[in-house]
């Protein structure tokens, strides 16, 4: 069994528990209509605060008590794989544009890869000199006087 059927049994047990609680605290509540409704906090205290002749406050600590709560690696994950399906599609519909673009204007496309290898090629080149020190006047007058 994966990690992650375990960790959804768990979540689905842990909700089991929390409408468990609501029907002890509140026996008039039907269990069928709450096993309908999702397992979402606010949700299902939405639904519970319009059955149920109780304040907000004690409706929360009822639901809150038992709900299980999203940890910060289950909210990072989340958020990570959002954003990761996001990057993926754009990068997918950049790559489908740049193929159309290559498709309608092949020449003008090699042109463009050209004049921009040879402009990047100019300008490694140039930090690359930029990099390698001149020798100093010293280092100079060294060379010569072994020489």
């Amino acid at each position: 069994m994966s990690t992650e059927s375990k960790i959804e049994e768990t979540s689905e047990f842990k909700w089991m528990q929390v409408r468990e609680a609501i029907t002890q605290r509140w026996p008039h509540l039907n269990r069928d209509e709450l096993v309908d409704c999702p397992n979402d906090e606010k949700q299902l205290v939405e639904f519970i605060s319009q059955r149920v002749d109780a304040s907000d406050d004690e409706i929360n600590s009822v639901v809150n008590e038992f709900a299980p709560h999203e940890t910060m690696v289950d909210r990072v994950s989340q958020v990570a794989g959002d954003q990761w399906s996001h990057a993926s599609e754009s990068a997918q519909l950049a790559y489908m544009r740049a193929d159309e673009c290559i498709a309608s204007r092949p020449t003008e496309s090699v042109l463009a890869s050209f004049v921009a290898g040879i402009l990047v090629g100019a300008a490694v080149t140039a930090l690359y000199m930029q990099s390698t020190p001149e020798p100093s006047l010293w280092d100079r007058m060294k060379d010569r006087s072994w020489s």
